[in-house]
């Protein structure tokens, strides 16, 4: 396949809502992404089932090749990796971007960038003022063009441990006068 119908194929694929259905397509891809902190298949399907308008797949014609799972959290504590979450917070204060993840060859298509700012407007219009994340694997500066700023605490450290060396956590501000 040439460049150019690669990219015919990446602007024909777009968003939905996930479907229980797709965590099997969900979990293989996960397992692609972060073959070095892969999650169990069940933790994946327990964010998908406490919060399923957090949740997207991205494709086409019932080819999946990427996702976001999400969901309402509480600021500064992001949840360990490869742990269910047993229920949403009640005093959750912040909107948290569990996961994006894209096949490599749907990386650089635009695909990221249009599901994190429709995960803000959704998030916006709920209440939220910020959407939370923990950056892996290098990402930090994709999250940064998506407005998101890196935030450092004391407290944190601890809780990233787990996501890796690379791990900071980030916010953008809903709030803010250039929100897009």
């Amino acid at each position: 396949m040439k460049v150019n119908e690669m990219n015919m194929i990446d602007r024909s694929a777009d968003w939905r809502p996930a479907a229980l259905v797709d965590i099997a397509a969900i979990y293989d891809i996960q397992c692609i992404a972060h073959a070095d902190h892969p999650e169990a298949r069940d933790v994946l399907l327990e964010r998908l089932e406490l919060c399923p308008q957090g949740c997207f797949v991205f494709g086409k014609r019932g080819t999946i090749s990427g996702y976001l799972l999400s969901h309402p959290w509480r600021r500064f504590s992001p949840p360990q990796l490869d742990r269910k979450l047993g229920e949403i917070p009640g005093e959750a204060d912040s909107w948290y971007l569990h996961d994006l993840a894209l096949l490599p060859g749907t990386r650089g298509s635009g695909a990221g960038a249009k599901v994190a700012g429709l995960l803000a407007e959704q998030a916006r219009q709920a209440g939220y003022r910020t959407v939370a994340l923990v950056s892996v694997n290098g990402s930090q500066g994709f999250w940064e063009r998506q407005s998101f700023a890196v935030h450092r605490h004391e407290m944190l450290a601890a809780k990233l441990s787990g996501y890796g060396s690379e791990a900071v956590y980030m916010e953008r501000d809903l709030n803010s006068a250039d929100f897009s």
